[in-house]
């Protein structure tokens, strides 16, 4: 596992891009076939979310009707194990202790924990299949950094201090293939504070499904989230400073 900085200018990559300060991101290279490493920690990645996606929705896999939810959830759980073991080694990578909190139940996304501070991240995935520069600057139809679901949003109630993301750039289906494969390309791509989620300058309510959703009952319907255009979001080196 190999890690790199990367400067994404999005002002060059589409000049209507509303993002006009270059964004840094946390680029991680996996080479499966060649690397003994790489080999042994995605295996771990594999087997871990076989059995997260069980934890998910115990016994789906014999009932036909739910394959292909359960192919679903199987997939989100990989990659949300995988987005949070490299936003921990980032975090650590910067001196920062912390680690990941219990699964609890599936309307719960995958958290970590700041050690000292006691202070809350949720991870977040998305697999935009035009690639990185695409999903941070297209002037209309860039990424988010996902926040609440609304109906669970309080304005006085703090559900998670920080949300940060992380995108596979390409179809959510190739995942299993491309994870067992050299120059397998993982991007950690910012993030956002509770305080940004509840400032509707900065903020906007966007009603979609997650592709990392690990809650069968809105696997396959769209729910409105508070969430922050990547125009408008810290970028990952930027968000390190905010947990320390």
């Amino acid at each position: 596992m190999k890690k790199f900085k990367n400067i994404i200018d999005c002002v060059e990559s589409d000049p209507k891009s509303n993002r006009k300060t270059p964004f840094e991101v946390a680029k991680y290279v996996f080479n499966y076939e060649s690397n003994s490493e790489d080999k042994i920690l995605i295996n771990n990645i594999i087997n871990n979310g076989k059995q997260l996606a069980q934890k998910v929705n115990p016994g789906a896999a014999n009932n036909g009707t739910n394959f292909r939810n359960t192919e679903t959830i199987l997939n989100n759980s990989i990659s949300g194990l995988l987005a949070e073991y490299l936003w921990i080694n980032f975090i650590k990578h910067h001196n920062i202790k912390c680690h990941t909190t219990d699964f609890q139940e599936a309307k719960n996304q995958i958290d970590i924990e700041l050690t000292e501070s006691k202070k809350t991240i949720e991870v977040r995935s998305s697999f935009p299949r035009n690639g990185l520069k695409f999903a941070l600057c297209h002037n209309k139809y860039q990424f988010d950094i996902i926040g609440p679901y609304v109906n669970d949003y309080k304005p006085g109630e703090i559900k998670k201090d920080f949300y940060v993301r992380t995108l596979f750039p390409f179809r959510s289906i190739e995942l299993k293939q491309k994870i067992r494969t050299d120059n397998f390309i993982v991007y950690l791509t910012g993030g956002a504070t509770w305080q940004m989620m509840t400032n509707e300058d900065i903020s906007i309510q966007k009603n979609f499904i997650p592709e990392d959703e690990l809650n069968f009952e809105r696997l396959n319907e769209s729910s409105v989230y508070k969430v922050i255009p990547f125009s408008r979001a810290l970028d990952t080196f930027e968000i390190i400073k905010k947990f320390k």
